[in-house]
This record gives structure tokens, C-alpha cells and sequence, in this order.
């Protein structure tokens, strides 16, 4: 989140971003938030999560567009949080700002269930996740919201986007890697666009972003960057999360595959991709790799960076000039 929109964020704007759904401010939690503001809050004896995001990043009529995918989701049966309206009856409200921007509220039922652990993460819940993915996948397909209904965006606009953060936040002596970012985003562009392999996506399904019950059943939520992309831009993503940084060793790779070919084999239970899709899993990959190279540029202190981030900035600029892929299966493979 850039620095200027957290110092426009006051306690007066969140009182008031509580008020608009009747929640005291005694009822409200911050949990962690990378591009948001996200309140644990409770209203009676349930449990909710508040969103509040500026924006800057989202307005109004994009937040009420993936709320609208969401609840649509949620009554064709996928376990996703759905959206609650305020005390006006909209789905999201407008809290103006002291600059004239303003921050943009969603309110979410709590997900069922805990984030997974080391333990859980077995062939059986890749398949799961394989599984959720691809009845997602079905019903987007077959997603067709009220021509009055604002749209959420497409690829090609969330692409502009980051090419001109690329331009914004990486240094000068990175214009080898902002071409190549041009690159991989015009190849990305040039795929085709039919209804079997294009649709409203999630587009960031990691275990960071589900709970799972002790039953196994998953609940997906974060729907902040959901887009209209290829499907098979879903998958990677799922596998670029999975995996080892860079996914290199015989023993690395391997899980990679254990959990590629589980995790298909539930998606195909659900979905109908053409195979001729997973050849595009490295275009992907490749992409989300300098996505990550450009937000950390963006949002983190470069002389400061957390372990995570510094591991995996560690010989990351050498490893993009020289198209290391990030993860060499054989993607051919059934």
C-alpha cells in the first residue's frame, strides 16, 4: 500500500467506515492487510471481516462488481465469503477522505475453518484445491451479470497498470527488465480470448488466501484482484504458491509435479480446459515472478526488506535477465 494512502487513513474515516454497518469500534480488530485494511468485527454473535481499500487502487463500481461475482458464486453453492449490505442496503460504501479520494468499504462473511498447515498439505488437498478451482471456473463460465452491473476489469487494464508502476517504482538501471515485462505482457495479450479458456478469474488462489475446515471443505476469499484472464492464469498462480522459490533441485521439482498432477486431477473432475493451456503455465509463472520484483520495489524499504522478501530477492534480477524459468517441469505431461 503506498505510504500516502495510510496517512489519509484516521480513526475518524474508520469510525465512520464502522458506523455505516452499526459496528462500534470496541467490535473491530485489525488483522494484517498488504493493500488494504482489514478489521475482524462483530455484529450479535457473528463474525465478519471489513475491508476498507482506497480508491485509488479500487473505486466504488469495481468493489460492487466483485461483490456482485461473490454473492452470485456463493448462491450457485462455491464456499466463498459473501457480501453484506450496509445499513442503507448497499453493497459498498464511500467514506470521503481529507483529500477528496476516498476509502471504499466491503463487509464479508467470515470464512469457515483455519488457515492450512504444514501437515494439510497433502496430495488430497491439491486435489481439493484442484476441484475448488475448477467449480469456479464452471461458474464463471457461465457468469453473465446485468448489463447495469459495473464490470470488473479486464487483464489488458490490470497490465497497463503495472507496467506503469514497472516504470514508477523499478530503478534506472532496470530498462532490460521493464522490456522484458513489455515482453511477456504482449505475448500474454496475444492468447486467445474463447469462452473455454478465458473468464472472470481470482487471479492470487494460495493457500494464504483459503481456510479449510477439519473436514477438508475450503473457503476461498480475497477477491480483490479478481479479473477477467485465462484460466489457466488461475492454475499457475496456484502453482507459483506451491512450490519452492525457483523450484531448481530434483526434490523441489518433484513436489512441484506431485502437486501439479493432483491438483489437475481434481480440476478435471469439475472443468474442461485443453490441455494445449498448460504450455502456457512458464508464461505465467514468468510474469507473476516480476509482478512480485516490481510490488517489493513499490511497497517495501530495498535497505530493509522482511526474510521472505529478501530471500526472494536474493540473485532475483539476474535470474529474470536471463529468463531462468521458475519452475522447468515438463508441462506436456498429462
Amino acid at each position: 500500500m503506498d505510504k500516502s494512502i495510510r496517512k489519509l487513513f484516521t480513526d475518524e474515516l474508520l469510525a465512520q467506515a464502522l458506523a455505516a454497518y452499526g459496528i462500534k469500534p470496541a467490535e473491530a480488530e485489525i488483522l494484517d492487510g498488504f493493500e488494504s485494511f482489514i478489521y475482524q468485527v462483530t455484529m450479535g454473535d457473528e463474525e465478519y471481516i471489513l475491508r476498507i481499500g482506497h480508491d485509488h487502487r479500487r473505486g466504488a463500481d469495481l468493489v460492487y462488481a466483485e461483490a456482485n461475482f461473490l454473492n452470485y458464486l456463493s448462491l450457485c453453492g462455491l464456499s466463498v465469503p459473501a457480501v453484506h449490505p450496509t445499513r442503507e442496503g448497499t453493497l459498498v460504501s464511500a467514506i470521503p477522505a481529507a483529500d477528496g479520494s476516498h476509502f471504499i468499504t466491503a463487509l464479508f462473511t467470515k470464512a469457515l475453518g483455519h488457515p492450512p498447515k504444514r501437515k494439510d498439505r497433502t496430495p488430497e488437498l491439491f486435489k481439493r484445491m484442484g476441484a475448488f478451482l475448477g467449480r469456479l471456473h464452471t461458474f464463471s463460465a457461465a457468469y453473465q451479470p446485468d448489463e447495469n452491473t459495473p464490470k470488473r476489469y479486464t487483464f489488458d487494464v490490470d497490465s497497463k497498470a503495472m507496467i506503469a508502476e514497472a516504470e514508477k517504482s523499478l530503478p534506472k538501471g532496470d530498462e532490460v527488465i521493464k522490456a522484458l515485462y513489455r515482453e511477456t505482457i504482449d505475448k500474454i495479450l496475444a492468447l486467445p480470448r474463447d469462452n473455454g479458456g478465458f473468464g472472470l478469474c481470482h487471479s492470487d488462489f494460495h493457500s494464504g488466501n483459503f481456510f479449510i475446515t477439519d473436514k477438508g471443505q475450503i473457503t476461498l476469499f480475497d477477491f480483490d484482484d479478481c479479473q477477467y484472464a485465462w484460466y489457466i492464469y488461475d492454475i499457475a498462480m496456484a502453482l507459483f504458491y506451491a512450490i519452492s522459490m525457483d523450484c531448481q533441485s530434483q526434490e523441489e521439482l518433484e513436489a512441484a509435479q506431485t502437486f501439479l498432477s493432483s491438483f489437475l486431477s481434481g480440476y478435471r473432475q469439475e472443468f474442461t480446459l485443453d490441455p494445449g493451456w498448460l504450455l502456457q503455465i512458464p508464461l505465467f509463472l514468468k510474469l507473476r515472478e516480476m509482478d512480485l520484483y516490481i510490488i517489493i520495489h513499490r511497497s517495501m524499504d530495498m535497505n530493509n526488506l522482511d526474510a521472505w522478501c529478501e530471500r526472494y530477492m536474493d540473485h532475483r534480477r539476474e535470474k529474470i535477465l536471463n529468463n531462468t524459468p521458475y519452475c522447468a517441469l515438463d508441462y506436456a505431461r498429462p
